[in-house]
């Protein structure tokens, strides 16, 4: 027995726990270098990630990528809080009373015309206005109608509005409209003289309204083309003047310009608002280790914009230059010149860029001043990037490297407790077998089951861990990297012991060639397959054919009923019959031919019919059954020939010794001086009688050795041309004294065959002494020998014609078979071998041998593949 086929239960235990934990280990290094590559970091538009390459490693985090992109976010970051600062700020302070004239304010990043009409509004009312949002009122009226309203021909006309409404009687206004007024003291304390509000109340609110207004007016000419719609804005506040909007504007167009421009101021102020107090938390001085200096011209003057809290206003450049200098990193930028002083990455295009969307607010005597205090007093995004960096950088390889050993050796240590898993000593040749455990007999479907749902718990808790590895980078945002790591070996420990125990089970299922057979689909195949096939087996012909067609055909009525999807359903069953139909034509067509291979002789040929059922086994049986006689009878024929054979040769030999001294005593007998006539015609009895005795015992001794095979030729090249000369020439003197005439037809060239040359001149001899003993004396015999082409292939050809003494009353293929002569009452000399034994070894020799018989007229030929000539 060979003990190192089987694996030890201490072993197996032992090498399955190595197999966990070296699981654990790789999964955990995973996590680790992802929770400790990615940097998530906190900034005005939320949490950033960044990745830190190993081939890019620096020794210092000031000199890493991660550093310059948080760096230049900062800077982004900043750049726009100093313009947004120089649009809401008075001498470092939030100014709520500052005025903003809207129209420059919109157009601020392209040139406005003096003329181009304008309102100066609060600062605090526009941030309002844009959170509380901006209720308009639709009114209807011609270009006249509103022309009045905004002062046009007012001069001319000298036409007073009506306002002898109050507040209370807008009977146009919406909801929304009233919850304005509702809401702002400037317009309930100014009444109707809000132009806006006038407009609102007193215009129509609707097509239909004015056309029916001025149809009562008497105005018929008026064409609704030429009414126009407006949406007023309704005013929650005036402007710094105290004034309405529509006030400013001399036309319906400036009103539209104006209420657009106002609309947009309040919504950018608003946004800016909202970023300006993100900003305040993230830059201030207390909360980062960034520092900055922005100097920008605002309305004309140089104003400073920082996060420190002393005042550089009367700082000269280099001095301000050399206290920003005086930080770990620091950068001074001068737009005017493009010239850049750092010891960042940063460069001029990166600054230009930078400060590009704001060119309006960075014109000429701007300068940009930022540092970075590297000693992170402040614990911001680059402080807690700093951690993270310095922290894992070092034995990021190492981490790797452990991670990638860890999990080779666990797919190795798999490999080999496949190999062994099942394995139980046993006195075989492997020296062991595969057995199962008590949970390999669950059903195949469940086990599966149950290892799906293991695999996509793993798969969820990956993902989890993945998910929670790029969100929790850094110590205090929930969890460490080290605990998320623990946490990871922790789970992939358990999930492999899983996982391994169910991937074992199937390599045992599969080892003993179980997984398919302990389905439930299996088992139940088998119960319809044997429940099918005995009510087959047992069936009728009639009921096997006709009640199985009938229910097809019912089943395709009620599923053409019910619509396509039923005659789809159909389709795929009438498929399903028709293959069982086609199995059962397969296995007849398996009999037919089956019968055609015993019916040519190879009677021990066997039909398959394990897989048969019904008439089909029934009928392969009974084939089987027929080759099995016809074998046995064939048998029992070959077993009488070879002893009718056997008894021949026996028989044959015994007469051949006693036969051998009558001749050799009848020979010393004419070698006496005998003067008796009478006993010298004894002794030519004798002789002639022993001769024919002799021919007759070689003649059934050749036959028996050609029928039993027992018979070795030596094939050689040799000239049939000369071999029939020859035999002529011997046979010349016997054919005289029975004036036969021997009319030879022989080619002048050479005829090569392959044949013995002994068995060869035994048949040719045959031949002609067949024609010795039984043609009619004076007639001619015709000897023939040609070369023909049969299929490409040349054939010598050799024929005998003659004239018989009897008449042949017998068939030409009786006169082959043995002890048969052309007179059946034996009349003549002859062992009526010669023929049969002259067939036979042409046959034996590759050669063909026939006769033809035409009244008394018998011809042979035989034939034999000629060889090349040569040269």
């Amino acid at each position: 027995m060979k003990k190192k086929n089987v694996m030890g239960r201490g072993k197996r235990t032992l090498l399955l726990f190595a197999k966990r934990v070296l699981t654990a280990a790789a999964i955990g290094s995973v996590i680790a270098i992802i929770s400790n590559s990615f940097i998530t970091v906190e900034g005005t538009n939320g949490k950033s990630r960044y990745f830190i390459s190993p081939f890019a490693q620096k020794e210092m985090f000031e000199d890493s990528e991660v550093f310059d992109d948080i760096l230049r976010k900062d800077a982004q970051d900043i750049t726009r809080m100093s313009v947004i600062k120089s649009q809401l700020e008075t001498d470092g302070v939030y100014d709520g009373k500052k005025q903003i004239d809207i129209t420059a304010y919109v157009n601020r990043t392209s040139m406005v015309s003096e003329e181009e009409v304008t309102a100066e509004y609060y600062l605090d009312d526009l941030i309002k206005w844009g959170n509380y949002g901006f209720s308009y009122e639709t009114v209807y009226g011609t270009e006249s109608d509103f022309a009045i309203y905004f002062g046009l021909g007012k001069s001319e006309t000298e036409m007073e509005i009506p306002s002898d409404l109050t507040m209370g009687d807008y009977a146009l206004q919406s909801e929304l409209t009233r919850q304005a007024i509702k809401y702002s003291a400037q317009v309930a304390d100014k009444g109707t003289d809000s132009l806006s509000m006038r407009m609102i109340m007193e215009l129509p609110d609707s097509l239909e309204s004015y056309m029916e207004r001025a149809s009562e007016k008497g105005e018929m000419t008026v064409n609704t083309e030429d009414v126009l719609a407006l949406d007023i804005l309704v005013p929650r506040y005036y402007s710094a003047s105290g004034m309405d909007l529509a006030d400013y504007a001399s036309d319906m167009e400036e009103y539209m310009m104006l209420r657009n421009n106002l609309v947009e101021a309040c919504n950018q102020l608003y946004h800016n608002f909202t970023e300006y107090s993100s900003f305040k938390k993230f830059y201030g001085e207390d909360k980062t280790n960034v520092r900055y200096c922005y100097q920008m011209v605002v309305d004309g003057e140089i104003r400073y914009f920082t996060n420190l809290s002393q005042s550089y206003t009367n700082k000269s450049e280099k001095q301000i230059t050399d206290e920003f200098s005086a930080y770990g990193r620091y950068l001074y930028y001068n737009p005017d010149r493009v010239e850049i002083k750092t010891n960042t990455q940063m460069t001029t295009e990166e600054m230009r860029e930078i400060l590009g969307s704001y060119e309006y607010a960075f014109g000429e005597n701007s300068r940009v001043w930022i540092g970075v205090d590297t000693s992170y007093e402040v614990n911001d995004s680059l402080a807690k990037a700093r951690a993270a960096f310095v922290s894992f950088m070092p034995y990021y390889w190492q981490t790797v490297a452990l991670g990638a050993l860890a999990m080779i050796l666990s797919l190795w240590l798999l490999g080999v407790l496949t190999v062994y898993e099942g394995r139980k000593e046993e006195e075989n040749e492997d020296g062991y077998v595969v057995t199962l455990k008590k949970g390999d007999h669950f059903p195949t479907e469940i086990f599966l089951v149950l290892a799906a749902s293991v695999t996509a718990g793993f798969c969820v808790l990956c993902g989890a861990a993945y998910d929670i590895a790029f969100s929790y980078t850094l110590a205090g945002e929930g969890v460490s990297p080290f605990m998320l790591t623990a946490a990871a070996v922790a789970a992939a420990f358990l999930l492999d012991w899983i996982s391994t125990s169910f991937y074992l089970g199937l390599v045992r299922r599969l080892k003993v060639h179980t997984f398919w057979r302990d389905s439930l689909l299996w088992q139940l195949g088998r119960l319809l397959k044997r429940i099918v096939l005995r009510l087959y087996d047992n069936s009728h012909i009639v009921s096997r054919i006709l009640i199985p067609f009938l229910i097809i055909a019912a089943f395709n009525l009620f599923m053409g009923i019910l619509g396509t999807v039923g005659i789809l359903f159909a389709g795929i069953v009438d498929i399903f019959v028709a293959v069982l139909l086609y199995m059962e034509r397969k296995d007849l067509q398996k009999i037919v031919e089956g019968t055609q291979t015993i019916g040519s002789g190879d009677f021990g040929f066997k039909i398959d019919d394990s897989k048969m059922h019904g008439e089909n086994r029934a009928l392969a049986e009974a084939v089987n059954s027929i080759g099995d006689g016809i074998q046995e009878a064939v048998a029992t024929s070959m077993k009488d020939e070879r002893l009718k054979a056997d008894l021949i040769t026996n028989v044959s030999h015994d007469i051949k010794t006693p036969l051998t001294s009558i001749i050799n005593f009848v020979n010393l007998l004419k070698r006496e001086n005998i003067q008796d006539e009478k006993i010298k015609g004894y002794i030519e009895v004798l002789d002639s009688k022993s001769q024919r005795l002799k021919q007759l015992t070689d003649d059934l001794v050749e036959a028996s050795k050609i029928s039993s095979g027992n018979i070795s030729l030596q094939m050689e090249r040799l000239n049939f041309v000369e071999l029939i000369n020859q035999t002529v020439g011997e046979f010349s003197e016997k054919m005289n004294e029975k004036c036969l005439d021997l009319i030879a037809n022989m080619p002048e060239k050479p005829v090569y065959i392959e044949a013995d040359s002994r068995r060869i001149w035994r048949v040719v001899e045959n031949l002609f002494g067949n024609v010795y003993k039984y043609a009619l004396e004076g007639t001619r015999v015709y000897l023939d020998l040609a070369v023909k082409e049969t299929d490409g292939q040349k054939l010598a050809s050799f024929s005998m014609k003659n004239i018989s003494a009897q008449s042949l009353n017998i068939s030409a293929d009786e006169l082959t078979e043995r002890f048969i002569r052309g007179d059946v009452s034996r009349s003549t000399e002859g062992s009526g071998l010669g023929l049969s034994i002259a067939r036979n070894l042409t046959e034996l020799q590759n050669g063909k041998f026939d006769i033809y018989l035409d009244g008394d007229l018998f011809k042979v030929i035989i034939t034999f593949p000629c060889l090349e000539e040569q040269q």
